[in-house]
C-alpha cells in the first residue's frame, strides 16, 4: 500500500462523510419545510419538503469512488444550487441550510481544501 493510495482513499472517505452529513441536513430541512407546509396548508412547502426528503435519500445512495467523479459532480452542481437558493428563499428559508452546506462542500472540493493536486 503506497502513501498516495492511502491519501486518495482518505479524501474519498472524507468526501463521502460530507455527503452523508449533507443528506442528513437535506432530510431534516425537508421535514421542517414539510411540517410548515402541513401546518399552514401551503402546497409549495409540501411539494418542496417532499422533494428535499427524496433528494436526501437519493443523494445518500450515490457514492463517489474517484477524485475525478467528485470534481465532476461538484462542478455540475452549481446551477442546481443557485436555482434552489432562489426557490427556497421564496418558499421557506429553512431549505437554504443544506444548500449553503453544499456550497461550502463545493468550495472545499474545488478550491483545494479537500483534493490537493
Amino acid at each position: 500500500m503506497t502513501k498516495r493510495n492511502r491519501k486518495v482513499r482518505n479524501v474519498i472517505k472524507k468526501y463521502n462523510s460530507l455527503v452523508k452529513l449533507s443528506s442528513l441536513l437535506w432530510f431534516c430541512a425537508g421535514v421542517g419545510v414539510l411540517a410548515f407546509g402541513l401546518y399552514f396548508m401551503e402546497i409549495f412547502e409540501i411539494v418542496f419538503g417532499i422533494f428535499d426528503m427524496v433528494y436526501a435519500i437519493s443523494n445518500l445512495k450515490n457514492k463517489n469512488y474517484s477524485q475525478a467523479s467528485i470534481r465532476r459532480v461538484e462542478l455540475n452542481k452549481l446551477s442546481f444550487i443557485v436555482v434552489f437558493i432562489i426557490v427556497y428563499s421564496l418558499v421557506n428559508p429553512i431549505g437554504n441550510i443544506p444548500l449553503l452546506f453544499d456550497l461550502y462542500k463545493r468550495d472545499l472540493v474545488l478550491n483545494g481544501g479537500l483534493i490537493d493536486d
